[in-house]
């Protein structure tokens, strides 16, 4: 009977099949769907791979310009050695004063690579910089204030793919199962599907599943050729690829299976689209944007005039009471003194040497707090956020797209962290050079080979976005739906 009742079921499954693609086939279905994904993936894809492509080339370019300015300085400082130590030039740009070459040539960059998958979810990666460089007295990213963009040209946001898979794919999705039943109803075929041999629950079932096949299906056949051929195929091999086929899968299945129940309460198709298109904007659009202000409401970001206030602040107190008395000591000595307004003397670019760096010290530590606050805010708003996103699954995808891209606010946050590090360790290279008198002109070659370097990575961990977590949530919906949705199908049958 087993038997038997598996090849009745597979029997019916290839005639509903066929019945299907019949329909889809006369109504031109597959060629519209076709042609409309085709269209989205090729933009949204090439819009993502333009952007990837410009970082690397950005990144090259740093590259080029690091190794430039290297050669550079070791050429100055040979020529000055060869010249008795004697620079022909203005003094603060000597490179053999460890001061200056932390001024000029010295300061190097900082860069996030940015991962394969990046081409997929901008993220973060168009609001938070890429690459600093990092001075001892700063980290600048250059991105905002050496790179100008048309601001009236940004009014379009990225269209990339993951855009086009959260907002605008549930929407093809509507458009494609919303009438599975309803259509029966209004072509007076529902009489003949409650006196089959087979339950109409088994069937519209059977119907929304070919369906959900088909357009995932569709979607990878396009998806996965488009990727290889604008980024290779090294990102097949990777646990963050397989992630995102999954996820976005099981997406899919979320909205099919929101389809099935809606249209298990047996409404006119005009109904079904209505209530579908709502549920999208209530937890696509609506739910989201009300987080957004909430979560702004409850815990509000500190402004940048703020902390610039505090850092402020912060060195105005060391100079009113230590930074006194240590300006005192640096240019109270002879060699340091101001004798005439226009010459400056070997000894007050030491004198400016030590004072920086003493006063960036307390600096540093007034910024530190000032950036834990605002660091401490973004952090419990991200927190909210992943605590909310079973009531949105648009913001959950969007949360574990990003992740699985490298393009996270939390991966971003990492790098700027190592990038402080970074700081740090060429601070701890230069100030003892410049704190010394017998230290602060005797820059050499072999310094400016030993200068820290930043070692890039692509910062593409994502063990702290709880994904399995993602994984079942949508398993449970996906499941609660179709369930609900059979359910009412079988009381309707009878």
């Amino acid at each position: 009977m087993d038997t038997e009742g598996k090849r009745m079921k597979l029997s019916t499954a290839r005639v509903v099949l066929a019945l299907e693609m019949k329909l889809l086939s006369r109504n031109k279905v597959l060629v519209a769907l076709f042609g409309i994904m085709l269209l989205m993936l090729l933009s949204a894809l090439w819009i993502g791979n333009s952007m990837y492509r410009k970082q690397q080339q950005t990144i090259g370019k740093i590259r080029t310009h690091e190794a430039e300015m290297l050669d550079s300085l070791k050429t100055r400082i040979r020529r000055i050695e060869a010249n008795q130590m004697v620079h022909p030039g203005f003094i603060w740009d000597d490179p053999t004063f460890a001061y200056n070459v932390a001024r000029n040539e010295g300061p190097k960059f900082a860069v996030k690579q940015p991962s394969v998958l990046q081409a997929l979810t901008v993220g973060q990666s168009d609001i938070q910089p890429f690459y600093y460089k990092v001075y001892i007295n700063k980290k600048q990213y250059l991105t905002y204030e050496g790179e100008i963009d048309n601001s009236l040209l940004q009014f379009i946001g990225n269209f990339d793919f993951a855009f086009v898979v959260i907002y605008l794919f549930p929407l093809l999705i509507i458009v494609f199962t919303y009438n599975v039943l309803s259509s029966e109803k209004e072509q007076g075929t529902w009489v003949l599907l409650k006196t089959s041999n087979q339950s109409l629950a088994n069937l519209i079932r059977l119907r929304v599943s070919i369906r959900y096949l088909l357009f995932t299906g569709l979607f990878w056949l396009l998806v996965i050729p488009i990727m290889v051929v604008l980024l290779g195929s090294s990102f097949l091999v990777t646990p963050q690829w397989w992630w995102t086929f999954t996820l976005v899968s099981m997406y899919f299945g979320f909205w099919f299976s929101l389809s099935f129940l809606v249209n298990s309460f047996s409404l006119s198709s005009t109904v079904n689209a209505m209530v579908l298109i709502f549920l999208w904007l209530f937890t696509g659009i609506l739910i989201p944007n009300l987080l957004q202000i909430g979560l702004t409401q409850a815990y509000p970001i500190p402004s940048r005039i703020s902390l610039t206030t505090e850092e402020r602040k912060a060195v105005n107190s060391y100079f009113e009471k230590d930074g006194q008395e240590l300006t005192r000591e640096v240019f109270s000595s002879p060699r340091t003194l101001i004798r005439q307004a226009s010459i400056v003397t070997p000894g007050m670019v030491y004198g400016y040497g030590v004072i920086v760096y003493k006063s960036q010290e307390i600096k540093d530590a007034a910024a530190e707090v000032a950036e834990q606050k605002l660091l401490g805010q973004i952090e419990k708003q991200q927190a909210a956020i992943r605590a909310s996103q079973l009531i949105s699954p648009a913001l959950m995808m969007q949360e574990e797209l990003s992740a699985l891209s490298g393009t996270h606010w939390y991966q971003f946050n990492a790098f700027s962290r190592e990038v402080d590090a970074f700081r740090k360790r060429t601070q701890q290279f230069y100030y003892p050079k410049m704190a010394h008198e017998s230290t602060y002109r005797t820059f050499s070659v072999d310094d400016a080979g030993a200068i820290p370097a930043f070692s890039p990575k692509e910062y593409k961990d994502y063990s702290w976005s709880n994904i399995w977590v993602s994984f079942l949530s949508y398993v449970t919906l996906i499941g609660t739906l179709g369930w609900i949705g059979y359910r009412k199908l079988l009381n309707a049958q009878r």
